[in-house]
């Protein structure tokens, strides 16, 4: 069950799954209690994941609690979401980010690569697979940053279409940190239509995928989702910078 470098990324083995089951039904409805009280979470078109048997999510990482909102978006369907090796190699902690579903991308040019080998058996057992490809968590933004290519590759190579899951916040009637106003915003997340890679992504004459068109496909997602944000006024008054990591368990 721990997990080393150059493992697996995804153990798709019977007591591992049981495990999984087991902890995700303990833990969530706890944990998503928690982020309702504190974000008052709401979510708008769930319905539009339901069409998709496989897909590549993705959204902007503003939250400490976004995996727990994220895990709510299909639910009571899971999905797998990603996160960096160090988190989970940190000792007997480490383990448990994985049993919710927590899928470690491996340092290294190949760690995508490695991910990409896992997912025939990840599609087996859950119907998506999570990426924050802003690589950081920026609390409260509302000013998505220039988006890691990753998450787009694994989709293109796949032939699966990528899903934008968008965190609007909003404040309430009363300026934010007045007697009646709140210290954190109100959150909303937006499931936005699929976006398929072959709107965007090119071939070489090799028969190889662009680096350009990747590019080019995250950018106009980023896009897509920034527009969404800036329609309904989604509120920067709460923006607090980078989120410090942890140290000696995600700070690698």
């Amino acid at each position: 069950m721990p997990y080393r470098h150059g493992r697996p990324v995804i153990d798709s083995s019977l007591p591992f799954r049981i495990a999984t089951a087991l902890t995700f039904g303990a833990v969530f409805p706890l944990a998503q209690t928690i982020n309702l009280m504190q974000h008052s979470t709401r979510y708008k078109h769930k319905w539009k994941l339901l069409r998709y048997r496989r897909a590549v999510t993705v959204s902007n990482h503003t939250t400490f609690l976004d995996p727990v909102k994220i895990a709510g978006a299909p639910y009571p369907w899971h999905i797998y979401q990603t996160l960096l090796e160090a988190t989970v190699e940190f000792p007997f902690l480490g383990t448990f980010p994985r049993l919710p579903g927590g899928v470690p991308i491996p340092r290294g040019r190949t760690g995508y690569r490695k991910i990409l080998e896992s997912c025939a058996a990840a599609f087996k057992h859950r119907r998506y697979l999570h990426f924050y490809p802003e690589g950081e968590c920026f609390l409260y933004n509302q000013r998505i940053r220039e988006f890691k290519p990753g998450a787009f590759r694994v989709a293109a190579e796949l032939g699966v279409p990528v899903i934008p899951l968008v965190t609007v916040f909003s404040e309430c009637p009363f300026r934010p940190w007045s007697f009646l106003g709140r210290s954190v915003p109100r959150e909303t997340l937006v499931v936005l239509d699929a976006v398929h890679p072959s709107r965007y992504v090119r071939r070489d004459k090799n028969g190889d995928i662009t680096a350009e068109s990747v590019r080019e496909f995250a950018e106009a997602v980023r896009q897509i989702m920034q527009k969404d944000i800036d329609a309904r006024r989604g509120s920067a008054a709460f923006y607090r910078g980078r989120m410090e990591r942890i140290r000696g368990l995600n700070d690698s």
